[in-house]
């Protein structure tokens, strides 16, 4: 190897020499013909050619070398290097708890999380959000083998990050799917009560809006100062485009709602758009399904 690069370093190094010279030889009768000056002349040429050529060759020689030198100082210079990154290695993968019986477990993650990001690729925005609780479990699981220290291994660098970059598309693109109007979940614990709830920062923050989640699960909640430990909640989040009656609504009451107008006077503009389910606007029946209109 060091001897084929030895070579075609001379080769590069001799090459424009020999396409720059220009060596015109005459024939044996030509020479004959020449004149006594042109004969000197013509001597003259070739030793300068013949000069100049010496000269170069000793150049290419030194160039030569001095690259043979430089190449066997960048061979140990590599070794060297060679050497510190096992060393580094070694301490890096002694510290990781990890060796080499377990790569295939670390591939075998690497082609699982792959897979199942690709599931979720070609979904339309509806179908993602409907898939958001398994999505949301995915990226939950993956960030938290990525935490791990075999997610570390120097070898399977690239592929994590790779991976790093489509768990954060797909959480984008499920932010993105989300819905003006969707609904979280929220699971009781022991001590919990509805205005403790809604005042939670990851909530509403906002003690006030208790009566939200009290109205948005009243098929379980029969009295809203009794909530019990894993009851799970629905938590309304943005504005609903329709509204299931319960008993004793009326249209101003659903109207006054801060989840539907927040004004009880604009109630007419829910009958408007329910007209062929409300005959007589003071007449409304519980389990009826209204549209909210929205601008």
């Amino acid at each position: 190897m060091k001897k084929t690069l030895l070579i075609a370093v001379s080769i590069l190094i001799l090459l424009p020499v020999m396409l720059s010279a220009k060596i015109e030889y005459l024939s044996e009768e030509e020479y004959k013909d020449l004149k006594r000056d042109e004969v000197k002349r013509y001597w003259t040429k070739l030793e300068q050619q013949l000069a100049d050529f010496q000269e170069r060759k000793a150049n290419a020689i030194a160039q030569n070398e001095k690259c043979s030198a430089r190449l066997a100082e960048m061979k140990k210079e590599k070794q060297a290097v060679d050497s510190e990154y096992d060393r580094v290695y070694n301490d890096i993968i002694a510290m990781l708890g990890v060796d080499k019986t377990d790569y295939s477990g670390i591939e075998g993650k690497i082609a699982y999380f792959n897979s199942e990001v690709g599931n979720w690729q070609n979904l339309s925005d509806k179908e993602l959000w409907d898939k958001k609780k398994q999505v949301k479990e995915l990226v939950s699981e993956y960030n938290e083998y990525r935490n791990s220290c075999k997610s570390k291994v120097p070898d399977f660098r690239t592929e994590f990050s790779d991976l790093d970059n489509k768990i954060n598309n797909l959480a984008k693109n499920l932010e993105a799917a989300k819905p003006k109007y969707h609904e979280d979940s929220y699971t009781v614990v022991r001590g919990d009560w509805l205005s403790k709830i809604a005042g939670y920062s990851f909530i509403y923050d906002d003690y006030t809006k208790w009566p939200i989640i009290y109205r948005a699960n009243r098929d379980q909640i029969k009295d809203p100062n009794l909530i019990y430990p894993d009851q799970v909640l629905s938590i309304p989040r943005g504005l609903p485009n329709n509204w299931k009656v319960y008993k004793g609504e009326c249209l101003w009451r659903i109207a006054g709602y801060p989840e539907v107008y927040g004004s009880g006077a604009k109630w007419p503009v829910i009958y408007r758009a329910n007209k062929d389910k409300i005959k007589d606007p003071d007449l409304i029946y519980p389990n009826q399904i209204f549209e909210i209109p929205r601008d």
